[in-house]
């Protein structure tokens, strides 16, 4: 689903991960979407707070099926990541936003939240991009800035980035996200359809054996082997727990040997937590050649 937000659109800001410490956590997002044309509309529960969540599951939901509703709400903005989208789940009305496709944007828990609307609406929603994630420092990178205004302006981007695990070419909607929240939807109702996918995946501080178990129990799920390619992008902070675990490196390059040798691997591509990233399309049909690290949307 390509779109084109537009000045004057109304977007939704909602938090359906982790609580906000105070309105100024997203302050300057908020201006900034503003700078662009947008209105932007806080949701009820926006500041909420609920043990490490931004509000009860009940809530933070409500916001999000609030502003699928609304027609003239034309994308919806999540906060932050941290954790907790992943409960919200069975509160959301899965045929209200089957009939009123929207982007999401997101990154991080917000993985969680993102692969469930594709999987139980066919919603698409856009991967790389949190209001408090990426203004923490005062202003978003430049990097990061001019993928996500291609994405906002409707068009489609041809990227150059990463190294060859695996070379081939493939074709597939993106799926994925943060590695250890796409893992926990596995054997959920929420868990998308892994045949003739492009498998997009990265994570933060996590120890390299773990990147290994949960990559291993991805592979046991119905059809990986019917994947249609991998991209791996930046795993930040992941070290071995000792020295007998190896690196991510090596992790990744054991993985695709024994579980992916047959489909096209990029790895190191820019995006994840980093302040360097693509702002991508999950439910996006895209084309990779992995030999020459290319992704384009078709």
């Amino acid at each position: 689903m390509m779109f084109h937000l537009k000045k004057g659109d109304k977007v939704g800001i909602a938090s359906p991960a982790g609580f906000l410490t105070s309105p100024k956590d997203i302050e300057l997002a908020v201006k900034y979407l503003t700078a662009h044309g947008f209105v932007p509309v806080i949701g009820k529960h926006v500041f909420d707070k609920y043990f490490y969540m931004a509000g009860k599951d009940e809530a933070r939901a409500s916001d999000v099926n609030r502003f699928f509703a609304d027609p003239e709400i034309k994308a919806i903005f999540t906060t932050a990541g941290g954790c907790g989208s992943q409960r919200i789940l069975p509160y959301l009305d899965y045929q209200l936003i089957k009939k009123n496709k929207k982007p999401l944007f997101g990154l991080s828990d917000n993985t969680s939240l993102q692969n469930a609307l594709l999987a139980k609406a066919g919603c698409p929603s856009v991967t790389g991009f949190s209001l408090k994630y990426d203004f923490k420092s005062g202003n978003i990178s430049a990097f990061t800035e001019a993928s996500l205004l291609q994405v906002w302006a409707g068009k489609k981007q041809k990227i150059k980035s990463g190294e060859t695990l695996n070379p081939g070419r493939a074709q597939g909607e993106l799926i994925g996200g943060c590695l250890s929240t796409f893992r926990n939807l596995c054997g959920t109702p929420y868990f998308p359809t892994l045949k003739g996918k492009i498998l997009l995946i990265e994570d933060v501080g996590e120890r390299t054996h773990k990147i290994g178990v949960m990559l291993t129990q991805l592979s046991q799920q119905k059809d990986f082997d019917k994947l249609a390619g991998i991209i791996f992008g930046k795993f930040v902070n992941c070290e071995p727990f000792e020295a007998q675990d190896g690196s991510v490196d090596e992790a990744l390059q054991e993985f695709a040997q024994n579980f992916a040798s047959q489909i096209p691997v990029i790895k190191n591509f820019d995006y994840g937590h980093v302040p360097n990233r693509y702002v991508l399309p999950l439910g996006q049909k895209v084309q990779i050649d992995a030999l020459s690290c290319l992704l384009e949307y078709l």
